[in-house]
């Protein structure tokens, strides 16, 4: 299949395009793919299946050095909460934040948590990292209600409201 906005070709089962990082959907009856915000079919006219994102709010009780969370968007959504300081994400049992997943490689990326900002960094992972499905080749500043993508999997950013813009 084709991806719908850099026309490279995309495994038919795909969430997302691993050339261009845009999120992609597909019509059933046409198996054709749009971008994931599409509304209808431009073959068939037939309605797409929008993806319900659940929307979270962080606990009540949070402590005074969590500055933020990421909201895993599954089927199954967790929550991970970003500490001041460096916050390490992969799959291995070293990080901070563990999610053993196959898309996501040992030592994904980094978070940091320093001097009222939040800057997420790629670690050299094998499927990337992106932010709004763009990707990240040097550090960014992550901002409350970014989309963050690990590989395949997707993640909701809320940050606390000191760290948002006025």
């Amino acid at each position: 299949m084709t991806c719908p906005v850099c026309a490279r070709q995309i495994p038919s089962d795909a969430r997302f395009c691993a050339y261009c990082g845009s999120s992609v959907q597909k019509c059933e009856p046409c198996q054709r793919f749009y971008p994931s915000d599409a509304l209808f079919c431009g073959l068939c006219g037939g309605a797409l299946k929008v993806a319900h994102r659940p929307t979270f709010e962080p606990p009540v009780e949070s402590g005074e050095s969590v500055l933020g969370y990421l909201y895993e968007l599954n089927t199954n959504p967790q929550q991970f909460a970003l500490n001041e300081g460096d916050n390490t994400i992969g799959a291995g049992g070293n990080n901070d934040i563990v999610i053993r997943r196959p898309a996501i490689s040992w030592n994904h990326a980094i978070v940091i948590c320093r001097n009222g900002r939040v800057i997420l960094q790629d670690s050299a992972s094998t499927n990337g990292t992106y932010i709004n499905g763009k990707r990240v080749r040097a550090p960014l500043a992550l901002a409350h209600g970014d989309l963050l993508r690990l590989g395949s999997e997707e993640f909701k950013v809320w940050l606390k409201p000191v760290f948002r813009p006025a």
